[in-house]
């Protein structure tokens, strides 16, 4: 048993150090290449719109604060609900921020995530939490609308999710409330900004009923992408965040991040004094099986003068 308990707590040693460490790594903010070993960082492919100044924005209240800013110095036309106008200018600044391309936790932001990743799968390290996804300059369809969504969500503006489940592949957009209607927009993929706005930003449900429309917003794909991709779709309730199990997975890895060696740190103290307290007592039974000099009997024949 103080064998197993040494190896224990030695185990719990090297364990509370190598998570220590991390969380030192990680309080410290280091963006270096340890960020991820085994993905490639996304490059930006000259093709999209991106704005390399827009990644001061790195939080979600930065972003709603310069939005705010811009719509002062354009107020909305008398013809323009003010809902209107902030969401078309707000999903020009979003589409401008990002590039396309998965922004994912790591060692230096959330390596407790990203590890359960690795055991768990399911695309748990994929970013959903707002500040975080705006760290970086690279966003996914779904990252880029979840950012989009709850900034109007601060703003007032209702949303819902647009889930897209083609033959090729999935896609995420979301669709806001104005003017007594749903609108689309799709940040990641930037449809025809001007072909949606003289129509009047219609919804998905209305543009796969004038499907000319459709295929005629996405110029960059082909005819079969678009009928593929964007004709099998299904919304998200009202108002709700799109992903809420994988911020609650995200937000209590971050907090192990942080506090995981504590525990580990306790595990070992606890360890390493029943190790003390086996070893007492293994070296207490040794002493008390050697033959005492005071009780020893003494030899016949040899006796005190």
């Amino acid at each position: 048993m103080k064998r197993l308990f040494f190896i224990l707590q030695l185990s719990l040693f090297i364990v509370f150090n190598f998570f220590l460490l991390l969380s030192v790594y990680q309080f410290m903010g280091n963006q270096s290449n340890m960020q991820r070993l085994t993905y490639d960082t996304p490059v930006y492919d000259q093709r999209e719109e991106f704005d390399p100044a827009l990644s001061n924005l790195n939080s979600l209240q930065s972003l709603l604060k310069y939005c705010d800013s811009v719509s002062l110095s354009n107020p909305a036309k008398p013809a323009l609900s003010s809902e209107k106008n902030f969401t078309e200018m707000a999903a020009a600044v979003v589409r401008k921020r990002f590039y396309h391309g998965y922004s994912l936790y790591g060692f230096s932001n959330n390596y407790m995530a990203m590890m359960m990743a690795q055991m768990l799968g399911g695309g748990l390290s994929a970013i959903v939490v707002p500040d975080d996804i705006l760290k970086y300059p690279y966003a996914a369809c779904s990252q880029q609308s979840i950012v989009m969504m709850q900034l109007l969500e601060k703003k007032g503006i209702k949303t819902r999710k647009v889930g897209f489940t083609g033959n090729a592949t999935g896609h995420f957009c979301f669709e806001a409330y104005y003017d007594n209607g749903w609108h689309y927009f799709d940040p990641d993929k930037e449809p025809d900004a001007a072909l949606l706005a003289s129509y009047n930003r219609p919804s998905i449900d209305w543009l796969n009923q004038h499907k000319d429309v459709l295929v005629a917003a996405y110029p960059q794909y082909s005819k079969d992408y678009v009928l593929d991709v964007f004709t099998k779709f299904s919304y998200g309730p009202v108002s709700a965040f799109p992903a809420p199990r994988a911020l609650l997975f995200q937000q209590g890895a971050k907090i192990l991040s942080y506090t995981i060696w504590i525990f580990f740190l306790a595990a070992f103290i606890l360890a390493r004094k029943k190790y003390k307290k086996l070893a007492a007592a293994t070296q207490g039974k040794k002493m008390s099986r050697r033959p005492s000099l005071q009780t020893a009997p003494i030899p016949m024949g040899l006796t005190a003068a």
